[in-house]
């Protein structure tokens, strides 16, 4: 009798299984949202049922709902016992720009993704090249300590893998904080589905100045624009947030 074979893919953010039986199964992790499962020799009965639970990585929720709560773009992560804030609360200037192509504009506000925005297009670096050595500034409306910097690289627009592709995107950052503590950031070339989260080490300090200096680049296809689509922050809390609920 052939030998019969079967392949299943899954792509989730975070995955825990239980398996009542199997035969001569092969579990792979091929990346944190990318699991494969390949069997030999399976006649599947409902014994052989591979149940399949999806765990998100944390739980958000918004710190209120005025005005002023949503123009922070803020939000409480909670993540097991540890408990973050998550703002874009802050003013951000460029060393340089890329000028507008028709109705798309590269401004570094871009890196906030405003979702209330008709084009959503990132910050583009406006040197000639790659951009090495150009870098955004960020002056921090709220100074906290800092737990770390989630990223978004390149050139990201939602169902569109291409021009992310097609433009540069950050591989290695140099960052430096409140001028005094500086250290280097290599981010991996993949089109994350979640921000990246950058870590701060090392670090106790109120964080009011923040400067991303671009110190090395994956290159696109096409052009050599380097782009980053988002910028946020991750503070620390103490203590679990009072969670309010929509009205």
């Amino acid at each position: 009798m052939a030998k019969e074979k079967s392949k299943s893919t899954f792509c989730t953010r975070s995955l825990k299984t239980s398996q009542s039986r199997n035969r001569k199964s092969i579990s792979r992790k091929v990346s944190d949202m990318h699991y494969e499962w390949q069997f030999e020799n399976l006649k599947p009965t409902l014994a052989d049922d591979i149940r399949i639970i999806a765990h998100s990585k944390y739980d958000s929720y918004p710190t209120g709902y005025s005005e002023e709560d949503l123009s922070r773009h803020a939000s409480y992560v909670i993540r097991n016992n540890q408990y973050f804030l998550d703002h874009k609360d802050y003013d951000a200037t460029a060393s340089s720009t890329l000028a507008p192509q028709g109705k798309r504009n590269y401004d570094v506000v871009n890196i906030k993704a405003d979702p209330q925005r008709e084009l959503q297009t990132p910050w583009a670096e406006g040197a000639k090249d790659d951009g090495i050595g150009e870098s955004i500034t960020l002056d921090v409306k709220r100074p906290l300590p800092l737990y770390g910097i989630l990223i978004r690289p390149g050139y990201y627009e939602y169902g569109r893998e291409d021009v992310w592709w097609k433009n540069n995107r950050v591989a290695a950052l140099e960052i430096t904080l409140n001028d005094e503590h500086t250290f280097t950031a290599s981010i991996p070339d993949e089109r994350f589905e979640n921000p990246y989260l950058i870590r701060v080490r090392d670090y106790t300090k109120p964080v009011s100045k923040i400067k991303l200096v671009i110190k090395g680049v994956h290159r696109g296809t096409q052009s050599r624009d380097t782009c980053i689509s988002l910028v946020e922050l991750r503070a620390p809390l103490a203590k679990k947030p009072a969670i309010h609920a929509a009205r």
